[in-house]
């Protein structure tokens, strides 16, 4: 019979993992909102023109892409929480560099670099979140990450307006590594994904992980489940069309289109233009009201 007390304990530690986890998905939002205060101040400093404006801040979307692109084969090869750990360094690099960058081009590369590791954070932190939670509430934890995500986009607000009177951009860019060092320190004391031990052999080591966070008298049915699913795992791009998993597809990949297709991620980076640009709209309209009146 299992203790309450073994269950409670249990479940604390899967909540503390995710929650730790999802601060991969603040670190996205942050630097998602953080540009739009920041290229205030930004383009007058360095002088930018309308298009490189608009490089500076999408470069981060490229960055995203290639972590994005190369986060699955990371996690599987070096392990979930470990890359997870480099990603939190890296992305210090990048918020260090844009805070400190003296041209354009330094900045572009800081940018793209934080992107980088935000596009592995992206994927890998709720993989994880996924992995480490028990059937029952894994939607839930997952749920969690994009809940960070828009915290981080409102922190990021916050954060800009608090240095706007100064115009201090550096600044903006600079408190990013407070997350950051928050979310490489917190992984270090939370396990290894079961799954992932198990997919490299260390079927002992995954046993160990699952005392720590199931009840006993589940650990060894899920491990024997988990050893099930990987022995017939094809790792085969053919595997998202098949009848089991081509509806979850669909649905993941029309939430994405739906998501994106909306225009927000271009509202989030420049609303501060957007809402100086109206008001200068309605200025002009009211004087233009006022003179033909």
């Amino acid at each position: 019979m299992v203790s309450n007390k073994a269950k409670t304990g249990g479940r604390r530690l899967v909540y503390l993992a995710a929650a730790i986890s999802a601060l991969g998905g603040m670190l996205f939002g942050y630097d998602i909102g953080v540009i739009s205060g920041a290229i205030l101040f930004i383009k007058k400093d360095f002088s930018l023109s309308t298009g490189m404006e608009e490089i500076v801040v999408s470069s981060v979307l490229l960055g995203s892409l290639v972590g994005a692109a190369v986060g699955g084969f990371l996690a599987d090869r070096i392990g979930r929480r470990r890359l997870l750990i480099i990603t939190s360094a890296v992305f210090g690099v990048g918020a260090i560099g844009a805070a400190l960058a003296p041209d354009t081009a330094w900045l572009l590369a800081a940018r793209i670099v934080a992107g980088g590791a935000i596009g592995i954070a992206s994927f890998v932190a709720p993989l994880y979140i996924s992995e480490i939670g028990p059937v029952d509430i894994r939607g839930k934890l997952v749920s969690i990450n994009q809940v960070a995500l828009t915290s981080g986009i409102v922190i990021s607000y916050l954060i800009d307006y608090a240095f706007a009177g100064s115009q201090a951009w550096r600044w903006m860019f600079a408190m990013a590594v407070i997350p950051a060092a928050a979310f490489g320190v917190g992984l270090i004391f939370i396990p290894n994904s079961p799954r992932w031990l198990v997919s490299r052999g260390h079927a002992d080591q995954a046993r160990a992980v699952l005392n720590r966070i199931r009840p006993a008298d589940q650990v060894e049915s899920e491990l024997s489940d988990i050893q099930h699913s990987a022995a017939q795992q094809k790792d085969h791009w053919s595997e998202l069309f098949s009848p089991l998993l081509r509806p979850a597809m669909i649905v993941g990949v029309g939430l994405a289109i739906a998501q994106q297709i909306t225009g927000i991620n271009t509202v989030i980076y420049y609303a501060p233009i957007l809402r100086s640009d109206y008001f200068q709209i309605r200025r002009l309209v009211f004087c233009v009201g006022g003179y033909s009146g």
